[in-house]
């Protein structure tokens, strides 16, 4: 059975002190402790975060990004006076260093006042929230994205394809016949993030960004980013753990080039110009302004990174003796089509439209019939058919009647004059 992804992934180490108080928020948020009620961005009396606790007080968070360093005895003193004015049930210091002996031993002196958290404790209490920390130099697992069913794919070329054309005796799926001519497996990274911002003028605030759940995928060998269409598809649920692309003659894959550093500082930079926006408003002067909002790097959370392996496939629809190719990408409950050569009347060469014929003589699709005359129904049996595949013989002085080759071909033994119509 595979493995599906369930885990957020992180890397302390790519972290700024800034990303990791975001980190040590969500954390806290996740351990369902306390909602984040504010985190301070700037230097301050020791207090980077404020818990709203269930019962309705407070902790007090402070935040020392240190991997290699230790925390000593005067930092936590004044922490504590902290604690005292800002009224908070207790303060928790979390470091991804280490404290002192002199530091433990004080705070153990205050009771429950004061809590210490050194990076060993940190990583069990992520565990716990089920987020995986990233030690520098450990590999995280890679996720490949099962490409979609062979019914899943009839289904869908046909609906691209052929739609809701009218096609007699036989339905489109009988004459379809779809394969996939090769898979290509695609390296990229799915990045998670969270982006909160407020941008403000001499009126007041203008625009506020808020998102919680944003994501964004990036190649993983020059960091550009794939539309959000194909993002939407990926889903937790597509995805299988500690995957390796099947060796086959048809199947093929790239690999990694970028590491999570280059990636997550493309991602930023995509984030930004993602949600950059000019907005407008008017002055105290009632003069009508424009300003363009680029979120700041420092209110960007990358909150987990997944390496995926998702699918591109070339694949063949042919239609009677028609053959049509597109390109697509797609998990086993959804297709994203990249490229296809479907949408236009294979008689004029406009776009169809919704109304469409499939000829079940030679598998053309054209315009249904109407007075421009690029489809029929054969007027003996009723089989539809393209203007190509139509014979016609005298039907009365002026008329002309339509017919499939089968029933033509009937007629002109038994005696009748048959003509193409072209």
């Amino acid at each position: 059975m595979d493995v599906v992804y369930t885990l957020e992934t992180v890397s302390l180490d790519d972290m700024d002190g800034f990303e990791f108080q975001y980190f040590v928020a969500h954390l806290f948020e996740k351990l369902n402790i306390g909602k984040a009620e504010k985190i301070q961005l700037v230097r301050d009396e020791g207090r980077d975060i404020v818990l709203s606790t269930h019962d309705g007080s407070k902790i007090v968070i402070e935040c020392k990004h240190h991997p290699k360093g230790t925390i000593g005895r005067p930092v936590v003193q004044k922490l504590h006076s902290a604690v005292i004015t800002a009224r908070a049930k207790k303060e928790i210091i979390v470091t991804t260093g280490h404290f002192s002996q002199a530091a433990i031993k004080y705070a153990k002196s205050l009771g429950s006042l004061i809590e210490l958290v050194d990076s060993s404790i940190l990583y069990d209490l992520a565990n716990r929230a089920r987020i995986r920390l990233l030690k520098r130099g450990e590999s995280t697992s890679v996720y490949g994205i099962l490409p979609p069913s062979q019914r899943l794919l009839e289904q869908e070329m046909v609906n691209h394809f052929v739609g809701e054309a009218i096609s007699k005796p036989n339905t489109p799926y009988q004459l379809t016949n779809t394969s996939v001519l090769n898979i290509r497996f695609i390296p990229a990274y799915l990045l998670e993030y969270s982006l909160h911002d407020t941008f403000s003028t001499s009126v007041g605030v203008v625009h506020r960004i808020t998102i919680n759940r944003g994501k964004i995928l990036l190649s993983g060998r020059n960091g550009r980013i794939y539309p959000p269409e194909l993002t939407r598809i990926i889903t937790s649920a597509s995805m299988s753990e500690n995957w390796i692309p099947p060796e086959k003659e048809n199947i093929s894959s790239d690999k990694f080039t970028l590491g999570y550093s280059h990636v997550k500082k493309a991602g930023l930079k995509q984030i930004q110009q993602y949600h950059t926006e000019t907005v407008s408003y008017y002055g105290q002067n009632n003069v009508h302004y424009t300003k363009t909002c680029v979120p700041r790097v420092s209110r960007i959370l990358i909150k987990n990174f997944t390496q995926i392996y998702f699918p591109l496939l070339n694949v063949s629809c042919k239609i009677i003796t028609r053959n049509h190719h597109l390109s697509l990408h797609g998990t086993q409950h959804d297709i994203l089509i990249e490229k296809s050569d479907e949408g236009k009347c294979e008689i004029c060469s406009k776009d169809l439209g919704n109304k469409r014929l499939l000829c079940n003589s030679c598998g053309r699709i054209s315009h249904s019939p109407s007075i421009f005359g690029h489809s029929y129904s054969c007027e003996i049996c009723g089989k539809t058919i393209c203007k190509i595949c139509t014979y016609w013989t005298r039907k009365y002085v002026f008329f002309k009647k339509k017919l499939c080759e089968s029933c033509a071909k009937k007629l002109e033994r038994e005696g009748k004059k048959i003509k193409t119509m072209t």
